[in-house]
């Protein structure tokens, strides 16, 4: 280790924050960020604590290899507040980044630090209508230098079957992304687990080439469809949620995002109340839902869901 880093890894040690160490050494977060992954390349197995209020702390300890899990720490462990968006996009002529910088703006103005992402940042090598850009490694590209930056906001992303199509052709957006932006956080292809209080909940996007074991008993927030809707299947209950682009898939549809509220009793989720609000112009809210959950509450295993 430099002298540098043997002062980031006392700081870690000492319980700091990403934002407390960039402070201290008059360095970005992003900074401090590549130091940090370039001390996991070097062989150290330094895993992130994520908190609801944009915060991240760090652990030295053994590497678990979950890429599908991630785990949400609450101040207040009554309830979570979150944005909820999906289907950008990048690349496709549709795509429409002032509706990020508007969540951004909305994220700020309502005391939310966490936004869940389900999926399809970039169009890929397919798409629905017209690319304006179609070479991968320049959406990649984009998605790091055009999405909103702001070191109070996390990310929480699971990747879909147009960012798939990336890892397809030899170029992973998951690891690109996270090895530059460290508010841009990985879930996985397909699904995530986002272990919360002693609960979980998942965000889903379906992959056409991949599959994973069913899912049941959890509440499930779903990209891919390019529309709001609610429903129950198999004990889960899914949110399907709208796009934050122009591609909407029928006439109702409007590009949009979630602000999501959960409510827990005993560490368990026992609500979320849901309100889909649009960004085209205004802040215009569209439709409010409030769901009552009856689960069994038991904790899923990533590995246990991925098919040999």
């Amino acid at each position: 280790m430099t002298e540098q880093e043997i002062i980031i890894a006392e700081m870690i040690n000492d319980g700091q924050t990403l934002n407390e160490i960039a402070k201290s050494l008059w360095l970005s977060p992003k900074q401090i960020h590549q130091k940090i992954q370039k001390l996991i390349n070097d062989g150290y197995f330094i895993n992130p604590i994520y908190y609801d209020d944009g915060n991240i702390k760090y652990n030295f300890e053994d590497n678990t290899d979950l890429k599908h899990t991630i785990d949400l720490t609450l101040p207040d462990s009554s309830k979570f507040k979150a944005l909820v968006i999906s289907d950008i996009h990048i690349g496709n002529e549709l795509e429409n980044l002032s509706y990020l910088y508007k969540a951004y703006d909305y994220a700020r103005d309502n005391d939310i630090h966490v936004i869940l992402n389900t999926g399809d940042l970039i169009d890929g090598n397919f798409t629905r209508g017209r690319q304006y850009i179609d070479n991968i490694d320049e959406q990649i590209d984009r998605v790091i230098n055009k999405y909103p930056y702001d070191k109070n906001i996390l990310n929480f992303i699971c990747f879909g079957n147009h960012d798939y199509s990336s890892y397809e052709n030899g170029r992973d957006i998951s690891l690109a992304i996270s090895k530059r932006r460290q508010d841009l956080v990985s879930g996985g292809y397909g699904f995530t687990l986002i272990n919360i209080e002693r609960d979980q909940f998942v965000l889903y996007h379906p992959l056409f080439n991949k599959s994973y074991k069913p899912i049941s008993n959890k509440l499930i927030l779903e990209g891919h469809h390019h529309k709001m809707m609610v429903k129950i299947d198999r004990n889960n209950y899914f949110v399907n949620v709208p796009p934050i682009s122009d591609l909407c898939f029928g006439c109702q549809e409007k590009p949009g995002m979630l602000e999501m509220e959960m409510s827990f009793g005993n560490g368990f989720i026992h609500s979320a109340f849901f309100k889909q609000i649009g960004v085209k112009k205004s802040f215009e809210v569209y439709s409010e839902i409030n769901l009552e959950f009856f689960l069994k509450h038991e904790n899923l295993d990533e590995k246990k869901l991925i098919l040999k």
